[in-house]
């Protein structure tokens, strides 16, 4: 996997969220944004997905 699409919406606060992350350069991405920026609801959503629970979603 190279390339991981994101299309988001209504997610724990995330209204919308469409991007393109492209790993071909590396195996990981840092995000770094002030408190308040959806950091958290971000790693909940992709926690969710992992743990198979697309319900709360």
């Amino acid at each position: 996997m190279k390339k991981l699409n994101i299309d988001l919406e209504n997610c724990y606060g995330i209204k919308k969220l469409k991007t393109q992350f492209d790993f071909s350069q590396g195996k990981a991405y840092a995000i770094y944004a002030p408190n308040g920026a959806m950091k958290t609801s971000l790693a909940q959503t992709f926690k969710d997905i992992a743990d198979l629970s697309y319900q709360k979603l």
